[in-house]
């Protein structure tokens, strides 16, 4: 395991939604499974030989993601503290709004996928095909703002019973289009 792609949209202004980081990571060891249905990462996209992507070595991504932080950035994700563990940065908790997080039920004991949570606050389907970071990234802000709907109308509490309850039924699957 290790990181392969880093992906960072702007989440406010104007440019909301774009992103502005899209940087795969050079490798030159040898990689046995790319798992590309989770990761998104096809054979070639690491190698500077045949990609035709925006490669950066890992310390320049690390540099570029300590430089957001320094700068104040919060950043916005769904399960960040995987992500954060693997390219070995500390964000703290106060620059981090993790949606996993803002849409879980601790006596539920179960959190939520991002494409579970897009399809039922949403009403849209991600993660149809290979991973995406960038969609993720952009789904994970449509669910922040969708947090702060629900909180500023008092509907958070309602809308989590709701969505667990459909949960359970569903096995916490979305249906088949």
């Amino acid at each position: 395991m290790s990181l392969a792609r880093i992906s960072v949209l702007r989440g406010d202004g104007p440019k909301e939604g774009t992103c502005f980081i899209d940087d795969y990571i050079v490798t030159n060891e040898k990689i046995d499974d790319y798992v590309t249905s989770y990761s998104g990462i096809e054979p070639g996209n690491l190698d500077p030989n045949t990609s035709n992507k925006t490669l950066v070595n890992l310390q320049t991504a690390y540099r570029k993601m300590w430089l957001l932080l320094n700068m104040g950035c919060v950043f916005v994700g769904h399960s960040l503290g995987g992500d954060f563990r693997t390219i070995n940065i500390r964000i703290p908790p106060a620059q981090i709004r993790d949606t996993a997080e803002f849409f879980y039920l601790k006596k539920e004991k179960r959190k939520l996928g991002l494409k579970f949570l897009v399809y039922h606050l949403c009403h849209e389907r991600v993660q149809t095909g290979n991973h995406d970071s960038i969609e993720d990234a952009l789904s994970a802000l449509k669910l922040y703002r969708k947090y702060l709907e629900l909180e500023r109308s008092g509907q958070l509490e309602d809308t989590l019973t709701r969505i667990y309850l459909e949960g359970q039924f569903s096995r916490f699957k979305i249906p088949d289009e």
